[in-house]
């Protein structure tokens, strides 16, 4: 009964996430324009293409999904190499546009702008999103300027497209009225300034690089800039340019300028809105991972009672003997030597105090188990709780001669735990690592910041951890073999250890070799 009910209550979160990623996706997309895709990382299935792929295409979303060459068949055969480049450059990872013509379903001819963005996970490209741009119009006002001056300007500046002409210089010789009216100003006062007086600064690199493209190509070039207004209000263009030669040489540039800022802000909607859902699917991933735990803890539940009695009774009973049997020794025979009395006394005292750390152990376990204990939070430093917890360990690092190599972030992690508890749970990973380490190996410890959750790897050179035995690790009461020798104690330590992490909502997992060592990896939310 209760499997089935975890199983319902984690269904239920994942449908309330999904709907409320879907309600995010679609407002999004019915507020653009311009074709919005997802597509694989070859460019050949459409899994997700919006409505406006009607009015270029002529064909719905639906069609496009069934057929998946649908698009591809509607580029002409004379652009598609320079396709297949743009789908190379996208799964090489670099966020590519190209330009091309195309028929629709009723043969009527369009060129096209189309960008693409490369998704990337494990350095590899598993799909791409991006938009399509009808640009017919703008193909055509290039073509029709070579006609009359007259028929130029009038064609110029009815255009809603930012469009003028550079001298040799990089100086403007001729705006259109409606592209400086967008930025501002009159195209008599922009004339005579120099481009670079239009450009943000951080823009000019940028901007000086298509510059050497576009003198060095007889073609079209297409560039990003972000234009200032006379208010110093940001613009982003679509620029593309063509060099004017004279005799040979360079003389100038024409150039016809897109306001793409609306665009701009779609396409980062889209990049939030993946981060969004690669984010919920992380979340829900650690909820699955936490219902499956609590299940495999609910069935162990009974079998591990009978085993807690057998193993503290045992635990308790090994120091005990020593403390009555050395006691009754030095009581029996009152002519001991002082050194030997000195001796069992010192036993006596050695076995006291590991009898009192089990019992303390046995009642701070009992504590967690029932649920009694409540965790004392504050904000503090994980990197002091880590050094802190290092300083029990100094010596003994340094008479097995190991190295310890720490990574912690430039700036101070500050955390909400309970810092003795953390404490604790350090202390127990870094004593295992010491103890089982061989003398001259390593011990690493890194601490990493992420956006919600700060990652801490415990690391050694150690004996290592039979795969076999992986599962059982943190399970009440186990006795698990490290080459050949059972890790002491009655059990309590990687179930505390366990128990501690589970309280702060975060979760930890081992990866062993035998012979290679051991690392423990805690993630715990900030």
């Amino acid at each position: 009964m209760k499997r089935g009910s975890g199983t319902t209550k984690l269904s239920e979160k994942e449908k309330i996430l999904k709907d409320k990623t879907e309600q995010l996706f679609n407002e999004t997309v019915r507020s653009i324009n311009i074709v919005l895709y997802s597509t694989n990382a070859e460019g050949t299935e459409y899994n997700f293409i919006t409505d406006a792929a009607r009015t270029l295409f002529g064909f719905s979303p639906e069609e496009i999904y069934k057929n998946k060459t649908q698009i591809l068949r509607s580029i002409y055969p004379a652009h598609f190499g320079h396709f297949k480049n743009f789908i190379n450059n996208l799964n090489n990872g670099i966020e590519s546009t190209i330009e091309y013509r195309m028929k629709d379903r009723f043969g009527k001819e369009h060129w096209v702008r189309h960008s693409g963005i490369p998704i990337i996970k494990n350095n590899k490209t598993i799909r791409v999103v991006g938009a399509i741009q009808d640009i017919t119009e703008e193909k055509q006002i290039l073509l029709k300027l070579e006609g009359s001056e007259e028929r130029f300007r009038l064609l110029i500046d009815t255009a809603d497209d930012l469009i003028f002409i550079l001298n040799g210089f990089g100086y403007f010789s001729m705006v259109n009225k409606n592209g400086a009216t967008a930025l501002g100003y009159t195209p008599d006062e922009m004339i005579g300034r120099h481009f670079l007086e239009f450009i943000d600064k951080e823009d000019e690199p940028k901007i000086a690089a298509a510059f050497t493209e576009i003198l060095n190509s007889n073609g079209i070039t297409t560039f990003e800039a972000m234009f200032l207004d006379r208010f110093d209000k940001g613009i982003t263009f679509e620029v593309s340019a063509k060099p004017m030669m004279s005799d040979g040489e360079v003389s100038g540039m024409l150039s016809i300028g897109r306001n793409i800022t609306n665009r701009k802000l779609d396409e980062q909607k889209i990049r939030d809105l993946n981060a969004k859902l690669v984010e919920a699917n992380r979340i829900i991933s650690i909820e699955r991972e936490r219902a499956r735990h609590k299940i495999t803890v609910l069935e162990e539940v009974n079998k591990l009672k009978s085993e807690f009695i057998s193993n503290v009774s045992h635990e308790l009973r090994t120091p005990l003997a020593s403390i009555v049997g050395f006691a009754e020794t030095i009581l029996s025979d009152p002519d001991l030597p002082k050194e030997t009395v000195r001796e069992f006394s010192n036993i006596i005292l050695m076995e006291g105090k590991r009898l009192g750390k089990l019992i303390n152990d046995v009642l701070d376990f009992s504590k967690l188990e029932s649920g009694e204990e409540e965790l004392q939070k504050s904000s503090t430093s994980i990197v002091n709780i880590m050094e802190e917890s290092l300083l029990n360990f100094e010596d003994q690092i340094k008479e097995k001669n190991i190295t310890l190599s720490k990574e912690y972030p430039k700036s101070d992690l500050q955390i909400n735990v309970d810092k003795d508890r953390l404490k604790k749970v350090f202390i127990n990973l870094i004593s295992n690592a010491v103890k089982f380490t061989n003398a001259g190996g390593r011990i690493t410890i890194i601490l990493q910041d992420y956006v919600k959750e700060i990652e801490i790897v415990i690391s050694d050179t150690g004996v290592g951890i039979a795969e076999k035995d992986l599962p059982n690790l943190f399970q009440k009461f186990s006795k698990i073999q490290q080459f050949g020798t059972p890790l002491g104690g009655a059990g309590f330590g990687l179930v505390s250890v366990k128990q501690i992490i589970d309280l702060h909502k975060g979760f930890i997992k081992v990866r062993s070799q035998v012979d290679k060592g051991t690392t423990f990896i805690i993630r715990l939310p900030k």
